[in-house]
Parts: structure tokens; sequence; C-alpha cells
């Protein structure tokens, strides 16, 4: 069922989704800054897990007892957040909670991030957003319009270009972890009892750091290869990451280009192979294999019915014909295989395991389709 398969053309812009697991919950993108400001010095010098922190700097205190420098001795949070963020407002209550549970850790949400030329408008907006907030916001608050103080040493020295995004400093005053703040609560724990592995998070890091560049540089090539037609490119740099950091995520994005609009469906159907014996125990891959082969808007001229029923009929077994998303892939690729009775069959069961909504809908609007296919014969 196409609503619930998520791994279609635009998995090239989260394919390296595996190594990038903490980073699964959604982030908002900073904006740009405008053309005069881009007027700048060049790049700060790359920030990772493991090195030394940047120098703690800010314009004004918003909340919160004021500290002039990172404390030796003393873990701290940097949370780098916006009153325009929706996934930095969502996480607050997050925050106050861990606060709350290390009253000996100094969290700061940094304001750094606000939109305007008046930084005198920007400040009084997050000060009336933080004291809008009271109790609820319970950790100092911090407000930073000069990018040189914080964002450039520290957000983009590290590579991260959405925020919320959280640095945690160890008690020695280096980077220990960086990530969303939804997903700091393990690191935080380890690092607060002085066990946390910073070699290891440091690999960690330089991993999703490569696998995020690699991930840009796809996608630019997709976005090209939709203008041009040639696809080369896009083909070369997923093999290139599939030999770097195997998936079936990434095996399933390389099926779908080879299919689709590479139209090298010769070489696509040897993975999706790959990706059936891979995913035999997982309902969801091998359901959206058989998708991507018999979606009816997919674009692949030149479907494998052969691996698409394995896959699908599978994944109908893990699922004990109780999924209605799955049954009717199974329907659509019994269908696709000019077996319409059985496929009017196996949408019924779709729709009656399906709770009502938009997807039910949608599969009733299929049946009609199956349905008319049956008696125009």
């Amino acid at each position: 069922m196409k609503i619930l398969t998520t791994l279609s053309l635009a998995t090239v812009l989260s394919f390296a989704h595996t190594t990038l697991a903490q980073d699964a919950v959604p982030a908002t993108k900073i904006a740009p800054a405008s053309p005069a400001a881009q007027e700048r010095p060049a790049a700060p010098a790359p920030l990772s897990v493991g090195d030394k922190a940047p120098a703690f700097a800010v314009d004004s205190w918003v909340k919160g007892d004021p500290f002039e420098s990172l404390e030796s001795g003393k873990v701290h949070v940097m949370e780098f957040w916006a009153t325009w963020c929706g996934p930095c407002i969502a996480a607050i209550p997050h925050l106050t909670e861990l606060q709350a549970k290390y009253p000996d850790v100094r969290f700061v949400g940094v304001a750094a991030s606000e939109r305007g030329p008046d930084e005198a408008a920007k400040f009084a907006k997050v000060k009336d957003f933080v004291d809008g907030k009271g109790d609820g916001m319970g950790y100092r608050v911090a407000y930073v319009g000069d990018r040189e103080k914080m964002s450039r040493p520290w957000m983009e020295a590290a590579g991260q270009s959405g925020i919320p995004c959280t640095f945690i400093v160890d008690g020695e005053g280096r980077v220990a972890w960086i990530g969303h703040p939804m997903s700091m609560d393990a690191p935080l724990e380890k690092i607060v009892a002085g066990s946390w592995d910073i070699d290891a998070a440091k690999a960690e890091f330089s991993t999703r750091r490569e696998a995020e560049a690699a991930r840009r540089a796809i996608s630019m090539a997709m976005r090209a290869a939709r203008q041009s037609g040639d696809y080369t490119e896009v083909l070369a740099a997923l093999r290139e990451q599939l030999a770097k950091r195997p998936s079936d995520d990434l095996r399933m994005t390389l099926v779908q280009v080879l299919a689709g609009p590479a139209k090298l469906p010769a070489e696509a159907w040897p993975i999706a192979e790959e990706i059936l014996a891979n995913a035999n125990g997982n309902a969801m891959m091998l359901n959206a294999l058989a998708w991507t082969i018999v979606d009816p808007n997919g674009g692949v001229a030149e479907p494998n019915l052969a691996i698409a029923h394995k896959a699908a009929s599978r994944a109908v077994e893990l699922t004990k014909e109780n999924d209605g998303s799955i049954l009717d892939t199974l329907a659509r690729v019994e269908f696709r295989m000019g077996n319409t009775v059985r496929a009017i069959e196996l949408q019924k069961s779709a729709i009656a395991k399906s709770a009502d909504g938009r997807m039910k809908d949608e599969m009733v609007t299929v049946l009609a389709e199956y349905e008319a296919a049956l008696k125009k014969g």
C-alpha cells in the first residue's frame, strides 16, 4: 500500500537512516542568511565529538543564573533552538525534566537562530516566549544574535544545519555528544556517570557526518538527473555508498532508480533478490519491495512480478493476514499478474482489516477498479 510504504525515490534524502538513528526525530532546517550576511570570514575549523568545546559566549541572558564560561568539572548541555521552531518547542518539556533530574548539569537553551534584522526585537521575542513558558521551561536560556559567538563555532563547525540541536560538554571540556535533544537521555546518563566511551562516540559521529555529506551529494545528483534524464552519477554514488554502508534501505533506493527512471531493470532485480533474502523476517521491508515493483505510479516499466509476489506473500505471512496495508499490496501484485478474482478477494480482506480513514477509502476505490476490470473481462 502506497500510504504506508515509506521507501521511495525520496529515500535518497534519508538513506543514511541506519547511521543517523538518533536524529530520526524531526528537526527544522535553519534558513540561510541573507546575501549581505553571507559576507563573512572563512569557515570555522571543523568541530567533532571528542574535540575541546568552543568558547561559550552570549549576548544576553534571558533566564537563570548567568555564567561566563564552561566550568571545569561540570557537564554542560547546549541546546540550540528558536521560538519559530516547532520541534524545538516540542522538546522543551523533555529538557525541563532532564534539568530537574540532573540539577548539577548546566542546561542552556541557546536562542541563536531568531529571524529578522532588529536585534532588540528578536531579544524581546525570545524573552516574551520564555516568560510565557514560566516553570515549563525550567533551565537557563541565553540569547545570541552574533553568529560569530555560538552559531558558527558550534553549529556550523560541527556541520549541523537543523534545530533543535544539542551539544553535551563533559567535565573535561570536551564535546561528548551532538544530536537531537529527544535522543540525549542515554548519552547524558553515561556522561554524568563518567562511563561514556568518547572514542566510540567520536567514531560514530564521524560516520554520521560522512553519511550526511554523501546524502547531500546524492540528493544534488538526483535533482540534476531529474532535469537531464542521465542517472549515471546518481547510480555511481549510490553504489559507492552501498559498498561503504550496506543496508536494505540503500539497496531499495538503488532498485527504485534502476527499475524506474534509469530504465535499467535487468540490473535492479539481482539487488531486489538480495533484499528479499536479507529481509525474510521484515514484513515492512518486504512490503516496500513489493510495492516498489507494482506501484501503478512508480514508473517501473518492466516489473519483476515474481519477486514482488514472493515479497508480498511473505509479508502477509509474517503479519498473519492481519495488516490491511500489506494485504492491499499483495492484491495489487495479484492484479498485475492477471489474477483479478484473487486480487478482489485480498482487497476485500484488506478493507476489512483496516481502520476507517483515508487509507481505507483509497482501498475501496482500488477494489472498484479491480471489480470493473473483472466485469470488462
